[in-house]
């Protein structure tokens, strides 16, 4: 019994120990990222790894702060992110619910469709003729309509509505539902982990947004924050600007560089812990009844 027990803690001490040495080389990386942000950027061009800042400053913080149209930038992106997310996650959800019913005539056709996107497009080229004859571009809503469906996400979704019993239709029928009562009252809520898993995937491939963004965005006012980031980042590398400019701003483009990271990086990984709760729930859980 003893040396189960010794195995049993043996077992567990080495799992805690291989998980907490993962977490740390993946959040060490970040957090040199952050540290070097507000290192004094004279310190950071030596190239040194450091845990905690030295001669603490902001100033590539501020510079990325000031930048003309950063509140806008940053609040289309915010915009296109939340707005954006939802469309997706109602148009998937609207697609994917009808296709996983096989009884639906041509729903495999429709299915096969589908998937057919996903080795298959149309190209850059007609993507652009075709935002443009809808009048979308120079809108935010180019950046969000044409990609409201990802093809992979849909297969998902459908696999997952496929493995939920159909009594559960069937008890929501009795009570006098229709489709999309069960749909919307029945099958979404015991269907939040995934439902969470891909609202963090179009999240974040909304807040990341950027070739989208510069092929059908000209006007400034509407440029997303990745698109803003690379601007700035030009022109502090810029050759020819950083030698007209003054002796502070060649150096501080390594630190405003480190800074973008953490700006483009930060507000999404916030969203995590609103959904982490999803992920640890049986999808099942409590659903139906014996």
């Amino acid at each position: 019994m003893k040396k189960l027990r010794f195995g049993s803690f043996a077992f567990d001490a080495g799992n805690y120990a291989a998980l907490a040495l993962l977490a740390v080389l993946m959040i060490f990386p970040f957090w040199n990222v952050l540290v070097s942000s507000i290192t004094a950027p004279h310190l950071v061009l030596e190239g040194a790894i450091r845990l905690w800042p030295e001669q603490l400053t902001f100033v590539a913080f501020t510079t990325i702060f000031n930048t003309p149209n950063f509140v806008k930038v940053f609040q289309n992106t915010v915009f296109i992110t939340v707005i954006g997310t939802f469309i997706s996650m109602l148009l998937s959800v609207l697609l994917a619910y009808p296709l996983s019913k096989k009884r639906l005539a041509g729903a495999n056709a429709m299915a096969f469709a589908v998937f057919f996107t996903m080795m298959f497009s149309g190209g850059i080229i007609p993507s652009y003729l075709l935002v443009k004859s809808l009048g979308m571009i120079n809108t935010l809503w180019s950046l969000m309509i044409p990609n409201a469906i990802n093809a992979f996400n849909i297969m998902i979704l459908i696999s997952f509505f496929r493995t939920l019993p159909e009594e559960l239709e069937d008890s929501g029928r009795i009570d006098g539902c229709n489709d999309f009562g069960i749909l919307f009252r029945i099958m979404v809520p015991i269907s939040m982990p995934i439902i969470a898993t891909l609202t963090l995937f179009y999240a974040v491939a909304q807040w990341n947004m950027f070739f989208q963004a510069v092929m059908y965005i000209s006007n400034p006012n509407n440029y997303t924050l990745q698109v803003l980031l690379r601007q700035l980042l030009i022109v502090l590398t810029s050759d020819a600007v950083a030698a007209s400019l003054s002796e502070d701003v060649p150096r501080i483009g390594v630190t405003v560089k480190l800074a973008m990271i953490v700006v483009s990086t930060v507000p999404i990984l916030l969203v995590y812990p609103f959904l982490q709760k999803h992920f640890a729930k049986g999808m099942m859980l409590g659903s139906v009844k014996g």
